[in-house]
């Protein structure tokens, strides 16, 4: 009798949802949800009135309900996707997108539509947990383009890699450029330091919005001029103003990241001293042995170059 009266309850709500009287059509399938909580029906409608009311918070909460009864609901998962994405528990929205998608591929143009979802969607997101499956745990910080606030590039911050008490910062974003040659990788910028600074994140960034702006792939063996002079840092921008990209072998990691296409891989950021690059014009070929030879701490930002 009790799942028979939430039953009658949520045809009402569904009738009162389709007229768009919301705040009616929620009342009904809480209602129901008291009566029979099991309903899983009851809850996901809760959720998408609860969306349309604008109380985000308390839909994520329905949907979790929902999704609890019924895992396999494509359209609760989708709510769930959107509700958590609004309120910003991302690692939830982005679980219960990918869910989605695998229900519903062809909901993958609908997901682009939508704002809070898409953002899941991109290439650097795929990049983050490829990341995560190396570096469990990690911090990011976000650094925004100079000329264009909407543009950003996050930071990630790793302690204790590639050896104990280094650190390691590596950029979540860069990945989402797209080269000219669509068969060229996906990059995201790794760079070691014994030295835990703000900076590290200011280079990463600097170099990924010059890189994209410029449509310049950083090669293996290639040295980009004044990044770090450009920012104008201390002493170091004087010290070690340019950065040179290597392969990154410090860490031993399998490369590319991620082979699905695009696949994403990592570029080594090495800052380099205005005499080590004139060393590197007269021998490119034979740089990182000259740096090898002269016992060079490339983790050292505070060496003389």
């Amino acid at each position: 009798m009790t799942q028979a009266a939430a039953d009658s309850l949520v045809a009402e709500a569904h009738e009162l949802f389709r007229a768009e009287k919301f705040p009616d059509a929620a009342a009904r399938f809480e209602k129901a949800t008291q009566l029979f909580p099991p309903h899983a029906l009851a809850w996901k409608g809760l959720g998408h009135a609860l969306l349309c009311m604008g109380k985000p918070h308390e839909a994520a909460r329905a949907f979790d309900h929902a999704i609890g009864l019924a895992p396999h609901s494509a359209t609760a998962l989708w709510g769930g996707a959107v509700a958590h994405a609004d309120v910003g528990n991302k690692v939830v929205a982005q679980s219960y997108l990918r869910r989605t998608l695998a229900l519903q591929p062809s909901w993958v143009e609908m997901a682009r539509g939508v704002p809070s979802l898409a953002q899941y969607l991109a290439v650097s997101t795929r990049a983050a947990d490829a990341l995560r499956n190396v570096f469990p745990t990690f911090s990011t910080r976000s650094y925004r383009h100079s000329a264009d606030q909407a543009r950003a590039i996050d930071v990630a911050r790793i302690i204790n890699q590639p050896q104990f008490s280094q650190f390691t910062y590596i950029s979540i974003g860069f990945s989402n450029h797209q080269w000219a040659d669509a068969a060229r990788p996906r990059l995201e910028l790794i760079m070691s330091t014994v030295i835990d600074t703000d900076i590290c994140g200011q280079i990463l960034a600097n170099l990924a919005f010059h890189l994209s702006d410029n449509n310049f792939f950083p090669e293996p063996g290639v040295m980009v001029r004044d990044v770090i002079g450009a920012l104008g840092v201390t002493d170091l921008s004087q010290r070690l103003p340019h950065v040179y990209i290597t392969v990154p072998r410090l860490w031993k990691l399998e490369l590319p990241l991620d082979e699905s296409p695009p696949a994403i891989t990592l570029a080594q950021v090495v800052p380099v001293s205005e005499a080590e690059y004139v060393r590197w014009r007269a021998n490119v070929v034979g740089f990182e042995g000259s740096l090898a030879e002269r016992k060079a701490d490339i983790s050292d930002l505070r060496r003389p170059g």
